[in-house]
């Protein structure tokens, strides 16, 4: 099955709802999004869902990443290819896919090479996420005490502020150089069916219907208490929880990281009150 759609490039900051943004557009045998497979990083890191699920179609995505990491250190060492990884996605497992699919894509949170994207995908669509930097300090702040997170290091507002406004200089290079859709969480969250059908009218999705919002968490131990919240359903039910934070130190250091992030409050229209 040949396809003309454009490939996605779902540009998130961490805990904005890239995941249910990857999941909504993802639906067999009609498109798939793969969760922060870091290819633009020469990485393919997989989750087992997306194994299973790709496999069904007759695509052997492990097979591919062992052949790979094989051949990549010598691939990249005597090709100077610093995008061999992206490269080999797009001449192997692109086509394969494709005759099965329609539409093909990921999902990132980092995107420091995001760049190697583009250039590989040259009229890639970009959906770029965005939340209140209050909220994404609470969120993070909770997976960081449960042990769920892969923040390394000291957790404080400065660090996480520091980390969050690299990655939005770079949501920044992405609006300059490719087709950007902007999407707030809490817009996400309150008016889920309408911002749904814009994404999907944006990157000329071909899914008949919304895809398995929830997959991921139902099957993942850490994020059990995601699902539990939300179910299989994009909820309102974390917009603003900064507001009703009974922790008062917590909330300070919340508020301390907006406060470090006045650029991106302000381009993304989030207000101290």
């Amino acid at each position: 099955m040949a396809s003309d759609l454009p490939f996605v490039y779902v540009g998130s900051l961490r805990r904005t709802g890239s995941t249910v943004v990857a999941e909504a557009l993802t639906k067999l045998p009609y498109a798939f999004i793969f969760r922060e497979p870091g290819l633009g990083d020469n990485r393919f890191s997989l989750k087992q869902i997306e194994i299973d699920q790709v496999k069904e179609l007759g695509v052997d995505l492990a097979a591919f990443r062992s052949k790979q990491k094989l051949g990549g250190i010598f691939k990249k060492r005597i090709a100077g290819d610093q995008a061999f990884m992206l490269h080999a996605f797009k001449k192997q497992v692109v086509p394969e896919m494709l005759e099965k699919l329609q539409q093909v894509g990921v999902k990132e949170i980092r995107h420091d090479n995001w760049r190697n994207y583009i250039e590989t995908f040259p009229e890639m669509k970009v959906v770029l996420t965005s939340r209140d930097p209050r909220d994404i300090y609470i969120s993070l702040h909770g997976r960081f005490k449960k042990g769920t997170s892969t923040w390394q290091g000291e957790f404080t507002p400065e660090r996480v502020a520091k980390d969050l406004n690299f990655q939005f200089s770079k949501q920044l290079e992405m609006i300059e150089a490719a087709d950007c859709l902007r999407i707030r969480y809490e817009d996400l969250c309150l008016q889920a069916d309408a911002k749904i059908d814009e994404i999907r009218k944006f990157t000329k999705s071909p899914i008949p219907t919304i895809g398995d919002v929830g997959a991921f968490n139902a099957t993942n131990p850490d994020r059990v208490d995601e699902y539990q919240l939300h179910g299989g359903e994009i909820t309102d039910k974390r917009v603003a929880r900064w507001r009703s934070e009974e922790d008062a130190e917590l909330r300070a250091e919340a508020q301390k990281a907006f406060d470090l992030m006045e650029e991106y409050a302000a381009f993304w229209g989030y207000e101290r009150e």
